[in-house]
């Protein structure tokens, strides 16, 4: 049995024969994330009659060097799962916060595994403006932070989000092409700084 880790796909192989009838927990060893594995009880029969799944490609339209880890953090369930969906289509890899609160938690149990943070504004528990006051204020340099919104749009509030130290900013209303080819700039721009050290 082959599981993969949710946050950073680290995968891991299991002797079925081995694994508890009523499942499992495991702790991920690269980025320390915990599973709990629940299985049905006849498992091991769906197992034995599954076909093995062919190796998925890349779509045609994927460029290779995309794969980045994105941190998307959106309180509104519609807009993270297009956001999440577009950028999965685009060959990212992509984790997924509900609140501020939980996107600072995600980043800072593994802050060296995201490339880019998509973060709205306005958010329960701690808002997008919070989030990036604590990672302007951290020690640890941040990735590229765009800030996403449908209601803070004014040149002020786009002014102090570039005080504090957000890469670009997103209107939520902007179709997903436009979108993505906003991302994609500050993946290039990040890239090409990184590069040219």
């Amino acid at each position: 049995m082959k599981l993969t880790c949710v946050l950073c796909s680290k995968e891991y192989i299991f002797d079925s024969e081995k694994i508890p009838e009523a499942g499992f927990r495991i702790g991920c060893s690269v980025c320390g994330t915990k599973t709990t594995v629940q299985l049905p009880p006849n498992w091991r029969h769906l197992i034995q009659d599954s076909p093995r799944p062919q190796k998925s490609s890349p779509s045609p339209g994927t460029p290779a060097g995309n794969n980045k880890y994105i941190l998307l953090a959106d309180d509104t369930a519609f807009f993270r799962t297009m956001m999440s969906d577009l950028l999965i289509s685009h060959g990212h890899r992509v984790k997924t916060a509900v609140d501020g609160q939980e996107a600072l938690e995600i980043y800072e149990g593994a802050p060296d595994l995201f490339e880019l943070i998509l973060l709205d504004l306005q958010m329960p528990r701690m808002s997008g403006f919070d989030v990036l006051e604590h990672l302007d204020k951290s020690a640890r340099p941040a990735p590229p932070i765009i800030v996403m919104t449908g209601v803070h749009d004014s040149h002020e509030d786009i002014q102090i989000v570039r005080e504090k130290g957000a890469a670009a900013f997103l209107d939520k209303s902007l179709d997903p092409s436009a979108a993505y080819e906003r991302i994609e700039m500050v993946l290039d721009r990040a890239s090409e700084a990184g590069t040219g050290d």
